[in-house]
This record gives structure tokens, C-alpha cells and sequence, in this order.
């Protein structure tokens, strides 16, 4: 599982963005953001031939909602819209001969009362007990979306109708680089093991952010080593009744709840030996999430 000098099979920026992450120089304390810009190319590399599969970077799995806040008709546009928007309804309001013609008024479907701009308050990947969100590294959604009746500027000109979160991806840094042969691979795997308990949690909260949620696909990454599984909602029991003790108005079970350990497969390298077997894996995560898209389609 060391790594290996062949490879030249990954593309050119992502063999570039894994150097940046490897170097002493540029990343002296083996942080693990360094190696985002690798997960992040990876990840938009995988989907870019399907147009409804996105890819979010510190995606929230789960949000405190505050419900007496919301966002109003302009809230989180850019100022130098709003404005274009104001001068257009007063031309509006000049041509109509002083009639007023509403400027602020909220199409159906428009205003987003769960969460509004400074509702958010950004945590670290698992929070402490008063944190209002938890994010993921990245995340791969699925949207579905119908073309508006008038096209409107400032949302493109589509609505979204749903957004199905297909994947998770929990990144952390690389084992020591001073580590060689058996050494390393124990490394690896610790580093492996340690996002793989994140992104379980990370699901648990996820299911309870979306109770109609019944699985996500998860990666568990360290460095350019990584593992997946698919984590369904009776696997996580006992870590979702944890979470959920934090909420006053939680009531437990009453019965003693238990994980199951999600069938994680083998640990691979996005590059060297394994490269080949990486790839086919990444592109049956690609197929399922595209599968999930065609089930969820074909039920409506």
C-alpha cells in the first residue's frame, strides 16, 4: 500500500494537485486541506458527464433551523442586482403612469423560510454540543429541477424541486511521511479508520436532517487512500439515538440500540498500482448515484 512512483495513469492537473499535498515545502505540517484540491478534481471529474449530480464542499448534514428568521424577498442577492432589479420596477413604475407596481413581492415557491443567511453557524466536521451545523468535506447531490415559467435572472431560469445527497466524502491528512513499509500501512489504515468514524457520524445526522433518507453512499479518505461503503439508516441506530440526545425534545427508544459496521471495501490509492481498480470503483459509485436518480424518476 506504500506509494509508488507510477503515476503518470492519473490526468495532469490531479497528479499536480497531488504533489501540492505531498510537499514538505508547500505543506510542511501535513495538513489535510492540502489535499482537498485533489478530492475536490476527483470528485467534479467523476460527475461532469451528468448534468443533475453537483458536487457541494463543506456540505451541511445537518443545520439548526431557526424558523423565526426569514429571508426576505433580496437577503443574500448580489447588491449590484438588487439594484439592477429596484431600477428596472421604477422604469416599471414610470411607465405605468404612477401606478405602483410591486417591486418585493415573492413568486410562489420563491421565499425559503427554513434557513435564512446568518442562521448558519459554520462548525468544525463533528461539533461540539452547541454548534448549529456539521459539514462534510464534500458532497455529491442530485437535483431536480423544471424550467420556470418566466425566466428569471437572478435563479437561472430553473426551480429546483429536490436535491437528494447521493455521497459523502470525509477527508483526512496523510500518515506521517517520515513512515516506510509496514509502518505506513498501519498509518494509512489509522487515518483511514478515523474518517470512516466521521463519515458514519456524518450519516446519522444526515438521516436525521432527511427522515425519508434510507442510505448515502460514503468515501472515507486519507490523503490519496481511500474506502467506501454504502451506509443504510438500520446500521446507524445507536449512533443516531446518541446525536439525538442533544434535543430537548428527543425521547428515547427505550430499548438498548446497536451499530452495525458498514461493509467498508478494500483501502486503494487514486494513483500507482491500484489506480485501475480506483477508477472502476469510483465510476460504479458514479453509476449507482445516477441509478438512484432514475429510481427516485421513475416512482414519481
Amino acid at each position: 500500500m506504500a506509494p509508488s512512483a507510477d503515476n503518470l495513469q492519473l490526468p495532469h492537473k490531479t497528479r499536480l494537485e497531488m504533489s501540492y499535498a505531498f510537499s514538505r515545502t508547500l505543506n510542511p505540517r501535513n495538513l489535510e486541506f492540502y489535499w482537498y484540491p485533489l478530492w475536490c478534481q476527483t470528485l467534479f471529474d467523476l460527475v461532469a458527464g451528468v448534468p443533475d449530480l453537483i458536487v457541494a464542499p463543506q456540505f451541511p448534514v445537518w443545520i439548526i433551523r431557526h424558523n423565526d428568521q426569514l429571508e426576505s424577498a433580496n437577503d443574500g442577492d448580489d447588491p449590484d442586482e438588487v439594484e439592477e432589479l429596484e431600477r428596472t420596477v421604477q422604469g416599471q413604475q414610470v411607465a405605468a403612469g404612477g401606478m405602483q407596481v410591486p417591486g418585493n413581492d415573492v413568486e410562489e415557491g420563491d421565499h425559503e423560510p427554513d434557513i435564512g443567511a446568518g442562521d448558519i453557524s459554520f462548525a468544525s466536521t463533528v461539533p461540539e454540543k452547541d454548534a448549529n451545523s456539521v459539514l462534510v468535506d464534500f458532497a455529491v447531490v442530485s437535483l431536480t429541477a423544471v424550467p420556470r415559467s418566466e425566466e428569471k435572472f437572478r435563479y437561472g431560469g430553473w426551480r429546483i424541486t429536490a436535491a437528494n445527497t447521493c455521497l459523502l466524502v470525509e477527508v483526512k491528512r496523510f500518515a506521517s511521511r517520515s513512515l516506510e513499509g509496514n509502518e505506513l500501512d498501519a498509518d494509512i489504515k489509522l487515518h483511514v479508520e478515523e474518517a470512516r468514524n466521521d463519515v458514519v457520524a456524518q450519516a446519522g445526522y444526515l438521516f436525521l436532517q432527511d427522515e425519508t433518507k434510507d442510505s448515502v453512499m460514503v468515501i472515507a479518505a486519507a490523503g490519496p487512500y481511500w474506502s467506501g461503503a454504502t451506509i443504510h439508516r438500520g446500521e446507524v441506530k445507536r449512533t443516531m439515538d446518541h446525536l439525538s440526545n442533544n434535543d430537548p425534545s428527543y425521547r428515547p427508544p427505550g430499548k438498548q440500540l446497536f451499530d452495525q459496521e458498514p461493509k467498508w471495501n478494500k483501502i486503494l490509492r487514486l494513483d500507482g498500482a491500484s489506480s485501475t481498480a480506483s477508477e472502476a470503483r469510483l465510476r460504479t459509485i458514479c453509476k449507482k448515484m445516477r441509478e438512484m436518480k432514475d429510481k427516485k424518476t421513475n416512482a414519481k
